[in-house]
């Protein structure tokens, strides 16, 4: 396994340093033809590298050294990859197992411009590769885990600074419309989906338009080129919710998915009789049908943190239900109706003192507020691009690396896997593990986009306006008589105003409400439980985004005006 014939890395660096990636890629595919065959009789199941689309052979010498010397041989039927291994052998062969476990082999890929080929995703075994030889090199120094590779996302986030209201409204093209009724647009329907900003949109059509191609399939440029922007994507997301590592970010279709996998990837497999998930009666029905049905699949039980008098979540009982039997915490980050923000970090705090993990659905909190995983130590975080100003039909699940290697896929079949025999099969590295199929491709890159629009404008901004107008919508709005607002004060909740007004049904009120250009939503919003609560079979919901203003608050209050008159209860 003698490397004396072998260029160092630091040569190999300097001799493409001038080269572009055609020139490049062919010089290391003729280094590669240079690589010392491995006998046949080596080339056998046992030494395979799996996770690869071309077969690889890879076999392994350490020395009984105190810190021991690992050297190895690859050869692979494929000559793009003998050039990756012909990298891979510069880098690590020879070197004391300590030294490996240290090395930045990213970033030197990164350095020569061959970042694409050691992607997770990638199929070319390379990344596979990597991590048989750390953990080769793991062993011989008698770790009990090989250690994890610095995966932390890089800084990209815009830094640009743009107002929230009437500014930022300019740059969404839906308001610059007006209705088939001549009317203006007063769109206060952002907690179900927020409108698009140019950008976005443009985005997504510069993918169809410019590179389209299936994700993490082919090795040609536009294939290239799209596993690069959904990998600039997912970054941004880790950025945006500060992940420790971009492998914790999944892109699933939707909040939905999201919650549904943990239930069924997490939840089924950990729960058994006796146990018991934790839940309350304000949560969306995405986050709370999968576990009724979990639990009623595992015998555990569902168990609910009562709420107070104006909507929040009763701290002070909380020991009365969350108890050494509970193993999920499940809790929205904002209600979706009474708009409360829920104190996640503390009862992460309590859920992890009694052993539990705690679940947060972040629908509505992520696009209002600054999350961190990591301060507020969150196990599993959901939520979706098309309420973060993103495309539709693409989603997003974080977990934590442990947690995630202790979740089994829900869904299977192609990219997901890492080698299918005819009995059974073993799953690739998160988070292929969870993204089986062909992926949202132009709207996950398109989010991208859309968190950087939001980053450029900032949360503390965003938060600050939002509140300004909650409280002006809630001055304003309590004026008309019999309105009742669900909730908590403004400085508890987020940017939901949920109302009924007395003798007035909720559906009539949004019929009249359209009539004058005024889009709100009416009905029980997935959360039949928490209208049982309240008493009622539904509310008026008007709900904020970054381009809503105060004059959309005054329109509000006029249509409603409208309305009472026509119902003749003013």
């Amino acid at each position: 396994m003698s490397l004396s014939s072998e260029l160092t890395i630091e040569e190999i660096i300097e001799d493409l340093e001038d080269l572009d990636d055609r020139e490049r890629i062919q010089q290391l595919e003729e280094w590669g033809r240079t690589l010392p065959e491995l006998p046949e009789e080596q080339r056998i199941e046992a030494n395979k590298v799996h996770g690869c689309q071309s077969q690889v052979w890879l076999v392994a010498e350490t020395s009984d050294d105190a810190n021991p010397i690992v050297t190895f041989l690859a050869n692979s039927d494929a000559g793009i990859v003998n050039a990756m291994i012909y990298l891979l052998r510069a880098l690590l062969s020879g070197k004391p197992a300590s030294e490996i476990l240290e090395i930045d082999v990213r970033g030197v890929f990164e350095k020569i411009g061959l970042e694409r080929q050691i992607g997770v995703q990638r199929k070319n075994g390379l990344n596979a590769m990597y991590q048989r030889i750390r953990s080769i090199a793991a062993q011989a120094l008698k770790l009990e885990h090989t250690p994890q590779i610095d995966r932390s996302p890089k800084r990209t986030l815009s830094s640009s600074k743009k107002k929230p209201g009437m500014e930022a409204r300019r740059d969404f093209p839906i308001f610059n419309k007006t209705l088939s009724s001549g009317q203006v647009l007063t769109y206060l329907d952002s907690g179900s989906s927020a409108q698009k900003p140019q950008c976005v949109i443009d985005k997504e059509r510069e993918v169809y338009e410019n590179f389209y191609a299936n994700a993490y399939r082919g090795v040609y440029e536009f294939g290239a080129l799209v596993d690069e922007q959904l990998e600039l994507a997912r970054n941004k997301v880790a950025e945006l919710i500060n992940a420790e590592s971009v492998d914790e970010v999944i892109f699933t279709s939707g909040s939905t998915m999201s919650l549904n996998l943990v239930a069924f990837g997490w939840g089924k497999r950990h729960l058994k009789p006796g146990d018991e998930i934790l839940l309350n009666e304000m949560e969306h029905h995405a986050n709370f049908v999968p576990w009724q049905q979990v639990a009623l699949q595992t015998g555990a039980a569902c168990r609910f943190i009562p709420l107070t008098e104006d909507g929040r979540l009763d701290l002070d009982r909380l020991p009365e239900v969350l108890t050494e039997n509970t193993k999920i915490l499940a809790v929205t980050g904002m209600s979706n109706v009474l708009g409360t923000i829920n104190p996640v970090k503390e009862l992460a705090r309590k859920a992890h003192d009694v052993g539990a993990i705690i679940v947060v659905d972040g629908a509505q909190s992520v696009p209002h507020l600054q999350t961190d995983v990591i301060d507020a130590d969150i196990d599993f975080l959901a939520f979706s691009a098309h309420k973060l100003y993103g495309p539709s039909g693409v989603g997003i699940l974080y977990g934590k690396q442990d947690l995630l290697a202790e979740t089994d896929p829900i869904l299977f079949g192609g990219h997901m896997i890492d080698r299918v025999y005819r009995d059974h099969s073993t799953w690739a590295a998160t988070p292929a593990k969870f993204e089986a199929g062909t992926g949202q491709i132009a709207q996950a890159i398109a989010l991208g986009t859309a968190i950087d629009y939001v980053a450029g404008i900032g949360f503390d901004a965003l938060h600050s306006h939002e509140q300004e107008l909650l409280t002006y919508a809630h001055q304003k709005l309590t004026e008309l008589s019999g309105l009742r607002i669900y909730g908590p004060a403004p400085e508890h909740k987020g940017a939901i105003v949920s109302f009924t007004i007395e003798d007035a049904h909720p559906e009539d009120l949004a019929q009249l409400l359209d009539r004058r250009g005024v889009f709100v939503r009416h009905g029980h919003h997935c959360t039949m439980p928490l209208h049982d609560l309240l008493g009622v079979s539904a509310t008026v919901r008007a709900s904020f985004g970054l381009y809503t203003t105060r004059a959309d608050i005054d329109a509000l209050y006029g249509a409603l005006e409208f309305a009472l008159g026509r119902l003749r209860l003013a």
